[in-house]
């Protein structure tokens, strides 16, 4: 995976791989984004998940992972966030611009590998076969949640302007935004559709039609209200049933903005 002279990312990532490899605790090393999906360059960030062997009943790896990422290169600054089961993300900015997404895992989480990422490192064989993109799709409730949300956060970017809390209001419109790019990226077909605007980039497929003028000029009543009728108007391939209802709330609401 990684070849001779390369610098950059993927000297991060055959460090890492050497590590993994003379670290007996470590089973696998996963690397997905954009190195995973062969869309890799200079300016890639490096995110990868290792699987620790018996991670529950040895905690302290995790700090011992944590510490080896630190010294891949010289370390501006790390982040860690612990998560349930005893998993934890580390973030580390090193000095020359390259950055480390690091998720610590127990081993046995992983029973294959899924899209769009590659094997770096499995010593067991735990990536060996590729895991059914399905699992990532949404099912018919999450849709309609995505749906639902982005009518509630447009009800609401509109209540925030009427109070004159303009930032508040963007806020509330960029959240239905993203939920929009969700439900666009799942309309594709396209994988990790959770992950809107960066799926349908990566997969380089085409925005919604007319996304920009969801975007305001300024935070005036009346661009928020052009901005926010246009999210509305582009949701509403995805809006029926019940749904329907809440829209015709919410437009009532939105409609109240002055020019």
């Amino acid at each position: 995976m990684h070849r001779t002279g390369e610098t950059g990312p993927w000297a991060l990532v055959a460090a890492l791989n050497a590590w993994a490899l003379d670290t007996d605790w470590v089973d696998w090393v996963e690397i997905g984004g954009s190195l995973g999906r062969g869309a890799g360059d200079e300016l890639s960030d490096v995110d990868a998940g290792i699987g620790v062997r018996g991670l529950a009943d040895r905690p302290g790896r995790v700090d011992e992972a944590l510490d080896a990422a630190r010294g891949l290169a010289p370390l501006a600054a790390a982040l860690v966030q612990q998560w349930d089961g005893g998993a934890a993300h580390l973030l580390c900015a090193y000095r020359d611009g390259r950055q480390l997404s690091l998720v610590v895992l127990d081993e046995a989480v992983r029973t294959g590998l899924p899209p769009q990422a590659i094997a770096a490192v499995d010593k067991s064989g735990r990536l060996a076969r590729a895991l059914d993109r399905d699992r990532w799709d949404p099912d018919e409730a999450a849709v309609r949640e995505w749906a639902f949300l982005a009518w509630i956060a447009i009800g609401d970017a509109a209540r925030h302007r009427l109070r004159d809390h303009p930032w508040r209001a963007l806020a509330s419109l960029t959240e239905a935004r993203d939920r929009l790019w969700r439900l666009h990226a799942h309309a594709l077909g396209l994988v990790y559709p959770e992950f809107g605007a960066v799926t349908v980039e990566n997969a380089e497929a085409e925005p919604p039609q007319g996304i920009e003028r969801t975007h305001p000029r300024d935070l005036s009543p009346g661009e928020l209200r052009r901005a926010l009728a246009a999210t509305g108007g582009l949701l509403a391939p995805y809006t029926s049933g019940d749904l329907r209802d809440l829209a015709d709330t919410v437009e009532h609401r939105v409609a109240l903005l002055s020019e």
